[in-house]
């Protein structure tokens, strides 16, 4: 029964997003076929964006990247501290040690990312 529901709210998912597609491209036909019926020019519907200059935003992948390398190697050096490292003694201590050490690699992966988009941007 249970993998009924997720095979449905898989579908359910899949069937909105296709729709949502669908619409879209319906309202924007719809759009442009009463512009060229108002005498609009229909060239500039398929015409290259000109290049905006000064401000354009671009999604840092880079720096994003880094922080999440970084945190992954801080979680396997938390866990490898913890687990193989430390005796049984301290591992009372093992849950804010992997916490630390997840914050300080991501904070170098961040540091990092700041250097290499640094240099990029020269």
């Amino acid at each position: 029964m249970e993998d009924v529901t997720i095979m449905f709210g898989w579908l359910g998912f899949f069937a909105a997003a296709f729709f949502s597609w669908y619409y879209y491209l319906q309202a924007r036909t719809k759009e442009r076929t009463l512009l060229i019926e108002k005498g609009a020019d229909a060239s500039n519907f398929y015409a290259k964006k000109p290049e905006r200059r000064g401000f354009r935003f671009s999604f840092p992948w880079l720096k994003l990247g880094l922080l999440l390398v970084g945190i992954a190697f801080g979680l396997m050096f938390g866990f490898v501290m913890t687990h193989a490292v430390l005796p049984n003694s301290l591992r009372s201590i093992d849950e804010p040690f992997v916490f630390g050490s997840t914050v300080l690699f991501g904070g170098f992966g961040m540091i990092l990312a700041h250097f290499t988009d640094k240099k990029k941007a020269q």
